[in-house]
């Protein structure tokens, strides 16, 4: 188990300073995000192991909700986006404005989107939100792994589908 953190902490040596204590949960809510996305991927019909690809997992993610594969740019680019600011602004309060719109905006699309897994779980409550948005790992574990979950479909674009079809009929 040393020898994996030790060569862990030589390909990120800015880990060192944290210390074992901090890394092993760190690696305990990765194994856990893993499992979550690898059941929740299988429940809804996809490969579980698009989990593990660095972009294809934002993509089948965004697949579960009904989003398009461009969607995926609003929430791979803002981060590396804010790290840049920080890093290469030399004026502080710009860069934390910088940050702080970005990443808030980020935040509320992210927040978007976790809504509509729920609303794609068939949960409509405000508690099924908070939780998802709270502790999202493990609520995406529940739907994932629960037996009595069963996925409904996806939700995105679905309202103004149904709308523009009564629309039509009404117009016809």
């Amino acid at each position: 188990m040393e020898s994996i953190i030790n060569s862990f902490i030589e390909t990120f040596p800015f880990l060192a300073s944290f210390g074992p204590g901090v890394l092993i949960p760190l690696a305990c809510f990765a194994l856990v995000g893993i499992l979550a996305q690898w059941s929740l991927y299988d429940k809804c019909g996809l490969p579980g192991i698009d989990c593990v690809i660095p972009v294809k997992n934002v993509i089948s993610f965004l697949k579960i909700v009904g989003r398009p594969a461009s969607h995926s740019l609003l929430v791979i680019i803002p981060p590396p986006v804010i790290i840049l600011s920080l890093v290469f602004i030399n004026d502080s309060i710009m860069a934390y404005a910088i940050a702080g719109v970005i990443g808030g905006v980020w935040a509320l699309f992210m927040m978007k989107v976790y809504i509509e897994l729920c609303q794609s779980f068939g949960h409509y409550k405000m508690l099924d939100y908070a939780l998802v948005i709270l502790f999202n790992g493990f609520y995406v574990l529940h739907l994932g792994l629960s037996y009595s979950e069963k996925y409904k479909g996806p939700v995105y674009n679905v309202q103004k589908k149904e709308k523009s079809d009564q629309l039509k009929g009404q117009l016809a």
